[in-house]
């Protein structure tokens, strides 16, 4: 099949630029070009270019991309919704509806007629992009549309669904709760200093697109041979030029500064220890004027049930967005796959079991990953601060995340109570395995409803015992007693016990780690995505 998949930035970069899931999803290209797919990539929101004008941008367009490892990529460049998500703030109804960039979008679809279209993200996009391809053509021709639920994006930009990015957000209020909340990030002068950062590296705009023929085919195009080659900037055109320039696109007005609803007073810090569960509840109903945060979430749902199929990574992702409105027909459960299970297949000289703990010796404890709020790791030290001395004594804790800078005055006062503090800055993806050889268990924190956190599936892919929150999809894949400990969310007296427990009884670490299943492995998931892709086709088509 024809498989176009949609991010918010370029497969090459990894998890360095979009995390986990572009991580996964560059795992997933690969594994579908290997199954016999023809694979695209299509990212958004990142390239801006000088217009012709002082301070202006260049006109929307797709531009095709050097290929990635067989992927053909191109990129929506001088998108009015910039990636990622946060810095479109400042319009949110761009997000829901945005003419010029839909009809590019459209343009791109109409050009490369994919039989599946499987959107990741986006951010970058909007809503009016995913629902123009639930349309027939005059042929009755459309793709599968398939939408995956990796975050919280598509209810949230702030994508963690956290009010004022510390306690969770139960109740938008129509949006209005969200203009209070969100921090401006003035997304317009960031497409300003990228275009000028563009200019200084190559001195001049993109060059327009080269003559075309009327017909181009998926194979044509995704081949690059539809034009000749281009010179320096490094960026061939797509046959055909831009639709709309930004200057004739038609922006919904600015944020009311009027009419807003009193805001929802900040956390209180005792608010922000609240623990957190996996109770679903519906928010209330708001009955006065939707707020333009509120009307871009109307049209994000409208867009995720306008798909053939929305896939949640985990059994809360379905049910929370069904509590939203998505309609339970579209939602699925589809657990993603990793890539460590082969990773960690080629480095059998890791799979050595830690060793006993006779003679005593430390629990060697992990945190990997971000460093941010959401993932848990200032909740963590609140909890190390909550054991007793004297089984803190017993912790060897390796602290492996990015950003973890700010951390570093904690960690230090921390570390003479520790049996051993080891801090790394960072570690390429293809390394885990080495980075946690010898470490006895895991630690997945999580402090918001996390969608289906990779990390967890990286332990247990390297055989190592996960200590996480029972929160969002984690306890879908750890199991409490079985591969590991589930600690009651943003708990820090309840995950401080879990520890000391471990620490009377480590012991238990090693029999979490015979009981250990590896996670579902990319070639299998791939398999099933395959399938499913499959699946829609042809329901597609018998339909016609």
């Amino acid at each position: 099949m024809r498989v176009l998949l949609i991010n918010w930035t370029a497969p090459a970069h990894g998890a360095a630029l979009g995390g986990g899931v572009n991580g996964y999803l560059q795992a997933l290209a690969l594994e579908l070009l290997a199954i016999g797919h023809e694979v695209a990539w299509l990212y958004s929101g990142q390239t801006y270019t000088p217009g012709p004008t002082p301070g202006s941008l260049g006109a929307c367009e797709v531009r095709r991309r050097e290929p990635w490892r067989g992927v053909a990529i191109f990129e929506v460049v001088n998108s009015p919704v910039i990636s990622p998500g946060p810095l479109q703030t400042h319009d949110p109804l761009a997000e829901a509806s945005c003419p010029s960039l839909e009809a590019e979008f459209t343009r791109l679809i109409a050009l490369l007629h994919p039989d599946i279209v499987h959107i990741h993200n986006i951010e970058g996009f909007s809503a009016g992009c995913v629902t123009s391809l639930a349309t027939p053509d005059a042929r009755g021709w459309r793709p599968g549309v398939l939408f995956s639920l990796h975050n919280y994006h598509t209810l949230c930009p702030q994508v963690y669904l956290m009010h004022a990015g510390v306690v969770p957000c139960r109740d938008s209020r129509g949006g209005h709760a969200c203009a209070t909340c969100i921090k401006h990030l003035d997304g317009p002068r960031e497409q300003r200093r990228r275009a000028s950062e563009y200019a200084s590296v190559y001195g001049h705009a993109l060059p327009q697109p080269a003559p075309h023929p009327v017909s181009v085919t998926w194979r044509d195009a995704i081949r690059g041979t539809v034009s000749p080659p281009m010179a320096a900037p490094p960026l061939a055109p797509l046959p055909g030029g831009p639709v709309q320039t930004i200057a004739e696109a038609k922006f919904e007005p600015a944020l009311p500064t009027s009419g807003v609803v009193a805001p929802i007073p900040a956390p209180t810090p005792s608010e922000q220890l609240v623990p957190l569960d996996n109770t679903i509840t519906p928010e209330p109903a708001f009955d006065g004027e939707l707020h333009p945060f509120g009307r871009r979430r109307a049209g994000i749902i409208n867009a995720l049930n306008a798909c053939d199929r929305v896939l949640a990574v985990s059994t809360f992702v379905r049910d929370k967005f069904a509590s939203f409105g998505v309609s339970p027909k579209a939602l699925k459960v589809m657990p993603i796959g990793t890539r460590m299970t082969e990773l960690f297949a080629r480095e059998p000289d890791l799979h050595v079991a830690p060793p006993g703990f006779e003679p005593p010796r430390p629990v060697r404890l992990a945190f990997m990953g971000y460093h941010n709020y959401f993932k848990g790791l200032p909740m963590l030290l609140d909890a190390l601060e909550m054991v007793p001395v004297e089984a803190l004594a017993r912790l060897d804790l390796l602290v492996n995340a990015k950003d973890v800078e700010g951390m570093q005055p904690r960690l230090a006062a921390l570390a003479p109570r520790l049996a051993n503090l080891t801090v790394r800055h960072g570690y390429p993806y293809e390394l885990f395995p080495r980075a946690v050889f010898g470490r006895d268990v895991g630690l997945v924190p999580s402090v918001w409803w996390d969608n289906g956190p990779q990390t967890v599936l990286e332990f247990l892919a390297c055989k190592i015992p996960v200590i996480g929150a029972a929160v969002g999809g984690i306890p879908d894949v750890l199991h409490d007693g079985v591969n590991g400990r589930l600690h009651r969310g943003n708990d820090r007296a309840d995950l401080a016990r879990v520890l000391t427990e471990l620490t009377q009884n480590p012991s238990q670490a090693q029999r979490w780690r015979q009981q250990i299943q590896p996670p579902r492995s990319m070639d299998e998931h791939g398999a099933g995505v395959s399938d499913l892709y499959a699946e829609v086709r042809n329901v597609i088509e018998t339909a016609r």
